[in-house]
């Protein structure tokens, strides 16, 4: 009888031993590189049901673990990030230029969603050219709502 509880023991063992404890330390700090960006990024977010806005919650995420974070979604497997939710996150009324190259370090993102930052463009080398050499699991950038003319399709 000790030896099936030893065996069960190891078994719950070795397959919590696969998941990750949280994020890459290499893509938390990529996080906070867009963070001047994105100021929203560690806030959590209440619907408005009355207005169907968001409401911003003044507290901001509490855990270290930015795979915990409201707008991220990290592989529970590796710990990297595959989602960003950007997405009217940023106080900016000034159409601003993008460096898409600060997207490089997620290398399992697979959605990026940008929409509603009044975005008008890229800063020159850093487009999303280089998001779509490197990134190659990227499926999904949203771009919408945001002031980019047609030179954006160049890229």
């Amino acid at each position: 009888m000790e030896s099936k509880w030893l065996a069960m023991v190891l078994v719950v063992l070795s397959l919590g031993s696969g998941l990750c404890d949280g994020c890459l330390e290499e893509e938390r700090f990529a996080l906070f590189q867009l963070k001047p960006f994105f100021e929203f990024i560690d806030y959590k977010f209440e619907l408005d049901l009355i207005y169907y806005d968001y409401l911003v919650d003044e507290i901001k995420e509490s855990s270290s673990n930015c795979c915990e974070w409201e707008r991220v979604e990290c592989n529970p497997i590796s710990g990297r990030v595959t989602h960003l939710f950007l997405n009217h996150s940023s106080y900016k009324k000034i159409h601003w230029y993008l460096n898409a190259s600060l997207f490089l370090p997620f290398e399992e993102i697979q959605n990026i969603y940008l929409s509603g930052n009044s975005i008008a463009g890229c800063v020159v080398n850093q487009g999303f050219e280089r998001l779509s050499l490197k990134l190659d699991k990227l499926e999904n950038l949203d771009l919408s709502e945001n002031h980019f003319n047609h030179s954006i399709l160049a890229s």
